[in-house]
């Protein structure tokens, strides 16, 4: 995950949910050239059309847990 290219997710936007239009605002607030911002965009769009779920700290923790093993 990288800041500069707009693929960071803020765990609480896992936790609480989050709607694809707050996603793609919080990158246009970032600083990200034109360029990449198109790309990262489309990959939200991609990735999460209907945005992210909210699945709770307990599920995130869980995940990530899983994740590392």
């Amino acid at each position: 995950m990288s800041k500069s290219l707009g693929n960071v997710i803020d765990p609480l936007e896992i936790i609480d949910g989050c709607l694809l239009s707050t996603l793609i605002d919080k990158l246009k607030e970032g600083n990200l050239d034109e360029n990449e911002l198109k790309r990262s965009i489309a990959e939200k769009e991609a990735e999460y059309p209907q945005g992210i779920p909210e699945c709770g700290s307990d599920a995130l923790r869980f995940s990530l847990l899983c994740y590392l093993t």
